[in-house]
């Protein structure tokens, strides 16, 4: 059943990209965030120390910006064999039916029932290129969320539309009706192969570590 959107529960995506802590806290506070969850499975940055978790946690929390790490429910990385397909990627599927995914949707959805105005953090500027799309946002976009991920020039793009442009990427390698296969092929259908074909592009591999 589709959940009318007027009923679903709101809550953002956001990359920390290199951005200046100072530029961060803007994007947050153009849409009035007052919770961060990074889901990020190491959350330190070589590259940008501003958003280690001890630095970060800290710069927020003087903001009244609460911070929680939520690495073991949502993070993109993971060894464990029951979540790993054949050739030893991270396998989004899998990961969305564990225990710890779905303790964090409830977490998450327990804080926005508590008021709070969430952001769903990672490293990657695109959520095209990040599992906060691919993993996360395809699960919470079907289960009573409304799903938009803050860009990093503050402008937003609605999880469908990010879908739309998933759907163009893989277009050529979509499953489309024929003589052998005559069932006729959704939309969802589509974008859940799509959704599929990018886990495999962006997934983490257990052998390449």
């Amino acid at each position: 059943m589709k959940i009318p959107m007027q009923l679903r529960y709101m809550v953002c995506t956001i990359g920390h990209s290199n951005h200046t802590i100072e530029y961060f806290v803007e994007l947050l506070q153009a849409r009035a965030i007052n919770c961060v969850i990074d889901v990020r499975s190491v959350p330190h940055s070589a590259y940008s120390p501003q958003f280690n978790k001890e630095n970060l946690q800290k710069y927020l929390k003087y903001l009244n910006i609460n911070y929680l790490h939520f690495g073991k429910e949502f993070g993109a990385c993971h060894t464990e064999a029951e979540v790993l397909d054949e050739n030893g990627n991270v396998d989004f599927e899998k990961v969305r039916k564990t225990k710890d995914f779905l303790d964090g949707v409830t977490r998450l959805r327990n804080g926005l029932d508590k008021g709070y105005t969430v952001a769903i953090m990672c490293s990657e500027a695109e959520p095209f290129d990040c599992h906060r799309f691919s993993l996360i946002s395809f699960y919470l976009a079907r289960n009573g969320f409304d799903v938009k991920h803050i860009l990093k020039d503050k402008s937003i793009i609605n999880n469908a539309d990010l879908e739309e442009l998933l759907l163009k990427k893989y277009s050529k390698k979509l499953p489309q009706r024929s003589l052998f296969d005559p069932t006729p092929k959704t939309k969802e259908d589509k974008i859940y192969f799509a959704y599929s074909l990018r886990n495999k592009d962006i997934a983490f591999n257990v052998n390449k570590q």
